[in-house]
């Protein structure tokens, strides 16, 4: 059953790099337009692929059951996508995310992930605590960043959404922190957010599953 990650990971890493070159509409001032873009779309190319391949083992060795894994690394590789384009294009896409949310609940009631309840809690909690962040601090947060809370929501549910929204608002200061230094304090500096709100899913997704078990298995 070893080969089922791997071939899942190569078939996630491409997915992911195929949704990063194609679903975007390219911005002009696109991190991949011109200059070094061959370079750089190489080193996302091949950095996808090696936390796809992680993601998919993580989830292989962190769960007793095939679907609960399947689920867990389906979530994993979708939010890597979601980072990615973040990253690359400061956009969060309406396409990827509301299809999302009805495919997360059917995934998580077959895989017997949290319950429904749980489940739509979280979502109804995490797009409102960023839809009030964003309406608090207007232009720190995007509403593709407060739809993503949301959809985070849904996959870790109300009872870990608490760790996954910690883990990305920590994150996102300390980038914050880190850009504003290295911009000498200056006003105006922006961050892509989604790549910290997947941290603080993908932080939730695997503490939830056994890590004991995970660890076990890693030492043998």
């Amino acid at each position: 059953m070893f080969f089922l990650p791997i071939a899942g990971s190569v078939i996630a890493g491409w997915l992911v790099n195929q949704a990063a070159d194609r679903l975007p509409v390219r911005r002009p001032d696109c991190l991949l337009d011109g200059g070094l873009a061959g370079g750089q779309h190489r080193i996302r190319t091949w950095l996808v692929w090696v936390l796809a391949w992680l993601l998919g083992w993580l989830a292989y060795l962190g769960t007793e059951r095939w679907a609960e894994g399947l689920l867990l690394a389906g979530l994993s590789w979708f939010f890597l996508a979601v980072a990615v384009i973040d990253c690359e294009q400061r956009l969060v896409l309406n396409c990827m995310l509301l299809p999302a949310a009805p495919l997360i609940l059917l995934g998580q009631w077959l895989a017997g992930g949290p319950q429904l309840a749980s489940a739509l809690l979280g979502g109804v909690a995490g797009f409102g605590c960023f839809l009030v962040l964003a309406l608090l601090q207007p232009g720190s947060l995007g509403m593709g960043d407060v739809k993503l809370a949301g959809v985070v929501g849904l996959a870790v549910g109300i009872t870990d959404l608490g760790l996954a929204l910690v883990v990305a608002v920590c994150a996102g200061g300390l980038a914050s922190l880190l850009v504003l230094i290295r911009s000498g304090f200056r006003r105006g500096q922006t961050i892509a957010y989604a790549p910290y709100l997947v941290i603080g899913a993908w932080t939730a997704l695997y503490v939830h599953s056994d890590l004991l078990h995970l660890f076990g298995r890693v030492g043998r």
